[in-house]
């Protein structure tokens, strides 16, 4: 298998040094030890800005400094009155959980953060291990359900949860693929993740339901590159459908690899993936592939405002996570504004509600934060056609 072709991502356009500097500091240093009452609010991020995921870690980490660069230019954040300005501090994980344990532990004690942001369950899951403990308020987006059934008081998801949003997502892909004649046997690449196997049960418990069958399934490393082996054996199954449930860098190797294996059917990608990227690394073999979207894929008029504003800033098209990123921090600073503190985390964690519903534009239709850190976040079918990302409603 080795003598097949592996597909290769390009340099991504912005280095972390370049991420980095949109808020003036090199990723993973800071300017000052602590911002205090009235210094600059220390906001970390955990996230992969190198190995496998790093296209995806660099495009949240994006979003996320545009927002705290709007921010700061607007004055600030306002904090019982003080306008403080937002310091984003970067570290990055290399998606891989031991590395967040440190990053995490670096950001909250050195960096003193009160606030972590990280884009995936690997990192979201072990740091939920010592976040209440050493008193940071942490912010993930994790789609697994156990993310917010450990009783965690300072932790908060600002995407969706799939115990709540995949039965309505596969009615709508079964909708969806009956229009376009579509076949129901579905063979799965299981990340090897806390949140590939919960996304990979509720999907197969709802896919089924809904009179669907699932024909195998495969294990796979987000960091990998030759994936022949565990799509061969899919293959042997005669699937409709094969569903991938991380990233883009490893689920473009996926696809590409089942095309030269031969296989001509369709590809079901979780939200981890945005089809603006699939497009930019498979261009025309990214067409016809199926994805778990939001209002993102519908073009609303404050979702393209921010995806003008990031390819202004950036150069290059924002991915879903992106813009959930950059979601997240707005939510965040108008949660301190609310609170009127950026120091106190569990009132910063209490008026997370109020600065929910004064969140304008609200990108996602996010809504009704409970007290457990679930939000209501609607999920929809993406789809690329024409390489371009649209979406179905039903």
């Amino acid at each position: 298998m080795g003598s097949r072709s592996q597909l290769k991502f390009g340099a991504v356009a912005i280095t972390a040094l370049a991420l980095a500097a949109a808020c003036g500091t090199p990723a993973g240093t800071s300017d000052s030890e602590s911002g205090g009452e009235e210094g600059p609010i220390k906001l970390g991020l955990v996230t992969p800005l190198s190995g496998g995921a790093a296209d995806y870690g660099i495009a949240f980490a994006n979003g996320v400094k545009l927002a705290a660069q709007e921010i700061n230019d607007g004055g600030g954040v306002d904090v019982g009155g003080t306008a403080r300005k937002l310091e984003v501090v970067t570290c990055d994980d290399e998606f891989k959980s031991d590395k967040a344990v440190a990053c995490g532990r670096r950001l909250a004690s050195q960096d003193k953060a009160k606030v972590i942001m990280t884009p995936s369950s690997l990192a979201a899951f072990p740091m939920m291990g010592f976040n209440e403990q050493t008193g940071f308020l942490l912010m993930a987006t994790s789609q697994s359900p156990d993310f917010t059934k450990k009783g965690n008081k300072l932790a908060v998801r600002f995407i969706n949860n799939t115990d709540l949003t995949m039965d309505p997502f596969v009615g709508l892909l079964m909708q969806y693929g009956k229009q376009k004649s579509i076949g129901t046997r579905a063979a799965v690449m299981e990340v090897n993740t806390e949140l590939g196997q919960s996304w990979v049960a509720n999907f197969s418990k709802a896919w089924q339901s809904n009179g669907g069958e699932v024909t195998g399934k495969a294990s796979y490393d987000a960091n990998g590159t030759d994936f022949f082996a565990q799509i061969s054996t899919l293959l042997a199954t005669k699937p409709d459908v094969i569903v991938l449930t991380t990233v883009c860098q490893p689920s473009a190797t996926v696809i590409k690899q089942a095309r030269e294996l031969g296989f001509k059917g369709t590809f079901i990608n979780s939200a981890a993936c945005s089809g603006e990227e699939l497009v930019s690394v498979l261009k025309d073999q990214a067409d016809g592939v199926i994805l778990e979207s939001s209002t993102w894929a519908f073009g609303e008029p404050g979702v393209k405002q921010f995806q003008e504003a990031y390819k202004a800033a950036f150069q290059m098209d924002p991915q879903f996570i992106s813009g959930v990123g950059y979601e997240g921090t707005r939510w965040l600073a108008d949660s301190i504004k609310a609170a009127k503190t950026a120091d106190d985390v569990s009132a910063l964690r209490g008026s997370m509600a109020a600065g929910l519903k004064g969140l304008e534009p609200n990108l996602f239709d996010m809504k009704d934060l409970t007290e457990t850190g679930d939000v209501d976040f609607p999920m929809y079918v993406g789809y690329v056609e024409g390489g371009a990302v649209k979406g179905f409603k039903g």
